[in-house]
């Protein structure tokens, strides 16, 4: 049942198509000729009926006591809205969207229940009344973004180009930087065929936001069709690094609703955004929340070996990955973890021992094959761990390190043409370590005897190194340049 009026397609579009202030009054004035219409209200719709048998005790005490509220309270829209809140956080999109309802009928000038109806109901793929919820939703509050975003794209999926076009080009208009944005009208621009202009989109929505895995994978596809095979694999390339990025949105309603996810994996989740933020400390925390809810979650003990070895309480990391192969002694990435633990403690044959049943347990595991690989080159081993970076290379295409590694062993065998091949799948993307991957490439020309080629990477090598601030390998780059140099001049 669809409980919010929907306007014309044309009236709607001539909305978007005003400046902010006149949207505005329009959609007050629209809004109050809507919900006047309390007589035509319907009546509320029951609660939901849950069932809780099979779920964790924390997230069943928590749910059933936003239930319990809301059948205390049942006129009352903030307890509804809460459990449905409550109901939306653990993916119960169909219960959370009754409850939504009810909030909304009882609180008609609230556009926040209006806002998580056609978000929920959009997760359920009921479009249309997604669609009509949002376009509620915003002709309250008409300058919430998130809902803006979230209206378009539906439309999108729902296959109403057009419209969701109009509304792209407006929340530019007002947000030219909205990396989200620009690439909805890249999909726009690719659904009516001018690949042209959705390859620009594409291309200003990763300069905006560089880790937008769906839009280097659009552009992956488009220089694919362009014939263009070298900037289809670099693109390629960053979408695999980036697959589930996307561009962070600043949406504190439905953080709202994130927030009350008290199960497992939400503090997971959290967690592993604190460790890629530096933040090690809170991102134990969060783990050891995820435990204390479920201490059977071999993830969280998994996630806790790497997180306590990099604050070097190893004793702790030892603990979680006991308890890890306790759970489950197939799991690749707790041996692997604690490899890598055995490792940064010089425990070498131990580590060698743990990436052994790493890859025994998964042979296609492209990391523990190349630190199985260091662990040979170390031991002068070098065929054993030229194998073992092959492996990982072909596992893992684009696994740069392996390449960078397999690259050194070539060099100094004196097969030059194979380590520059290998090197030269090190230069994308560009990142702090790019300046020590294009040296490298320098150093193999130069000993294959291609000054001229040495030079330019050289070169190239100096200006990213300067750009970093990374002053030793500078200095040792310019050490050599001058060498090259001075050799071409005695030519």
């Amino acid at each position: 049942m669809n409980l919010v009026l929907d306007f014309p397609a044309e009236a709607y579009h001539r909305i978007w198509r005003m400046r902010l202030r006149s949207f505005l009054t329009l959609a007050a004035a629209l809004c109050a000729g809507c919900w006047s219409l309390a007589a035509t209200t319907p009546p509320l719709p029951d609660l939901p009926k849950l069932n809780m048998a099979n779920t964790l005790p924390a997230v069943r005490g928590q749910v059933e006591r936003a239930y319990l509220a809301a059948r205390a309270h049942p006129r009352d829209a903030e307890a509804n809205g809460k459990l449905g809140m409550v109901l939306d956080a653990y993916e119960q999109f169909e219960s959370a969207a009754v409850c939504y309802r009810r909030a909304h009928l009882l609180d008609p000038a609230a556009s926040r229940w209006l806002y998580y109806l056609g978000w929920v109901e959009a997760a359920r793929g009921k479009y249309e009344d997604a669609v009509g919820a949002l376009r509620a939703a915003l002709q309250i509050d008409p300058g919430y973004l998130p809902a803006q975003l979230k209206l378009a794209e539906t439309l999108l999926v729902a296959g109403n180009w057009e419209e969701g076009s109009v509304i792209y080009e407006a929340i530019i208009k007002d947000h030219p930087d909205s990396a989200t944005a620009v690439y909805g009208l890249g999909r726009v621009h690719a659904a009516r065929g001018d690949d042209k202009a959705a390859a620009e989109s594409f291309q200003k929505a990763c300069e905006f936001f560089p880790a937008y895995g769906a839009s280097h994978y659009a552009l992956a596809l488009l220089y694919r069709k362009f014939g263009d095979t070298p900037k289809a694999q670099e693109h390629l390339i960053l979408s695999e690094q980036n697959k589930t990025t996307v561009p962070p949105v600043d949406d504190p309603l439905r953080d709202a609703v994130r927030e009350l996810n008290q199960g497992p994996l939400a503090h997971i989740r959290r967690g592993t955004l604190l460790e890629q933020a530096g933040k090690t400390q809170e991102a134990i925390a969060e783990h050891e929340k995820a435990l204390e809810v479920d201490p059977r979650h071999v993830q969280a003990h998994i996630n806790l070996i790497s997180l306590y070895g990099r604050l070097r309480q190893f004793e702790k990391a030892e603990e979680h990955y006991r308890a890890a192969v306790g759970l489950d002694p197939d799991r690749a990435d707790a041996h692997y973890n604690y490899g890598v633990l055995l490792f940064e403690q010089g425990k070498y044959r131990e580590a060698d021992q743990a990436f052994r049943k790493a890859v025994e347990i998964n042979p296609f595991y492209a990391e523990a094959h190349n630190n199985l690989g260091s662990l040979l080159e170390q031991q002068g081993r070098l065929v054993e761990a030229l194998e073992q970076y092959r492996q990982a290379v072909q596992n893992q295409p684009e696994y740069r390190l392996a390449h960078f590694h397999l690259g050194r062993i070539l060099v100094n065998q004196n097969n030059y043409d194979d380590a520059i091949q290998h090197f030269l799948k090190t230069l994308t993307p560009e990142d702090e370590n790019t300046p020590r991957y294009l040296y490298a490439l320098a150093a193999a020309y130069a000993r294959s005897g291609d000054r001229e080629k040495a030079l330019k990477f050289a070169r190239k090598a100096r200006e990213q190194a300067a750009a970093r601030g990374q002053t030793r390998l500078l200095t040792t780059i310019e050490k050599d340049i001058r060498a090259l140099e001075q050799e071409g001049a005695h030519h």
